[in-house]
């Protein structure tokens, strides 16, 4: 159980990431600088794939892990 709470740990650390990033493009926007979009885009395409990682595929490695276990 513990190597389940690590991956699904990992998994969600960088979800803060993506908070900060946003926050980041905000206030880079507010600023007057395109360069906000560029901040914002990234982070949207970093949450997509944490996202997908996070329901997708740690099930799937979840369960790979307790197949090998019970071998």
């Amino acid at each position: 159980m513990q190597a389940t709470r690590r991956i699904l740990f990992w998994l969600r650390v960088p979800y803060a990431a993506d908070i900060a990033l946003v926050v980041i493009g905000v206030v880079l926007l507010l600023t007057g600088r395109a360069v906000g979009w560029w901040v914002l885009i990234f982070a949207g395409v970093r949450a997509v794939i944490g996202t997908f990682a996070l329901v997708v595929l740690a099930p799937r490695i979840i369960a790979r892990r307790s197949i090998e276990k019970q071998e």
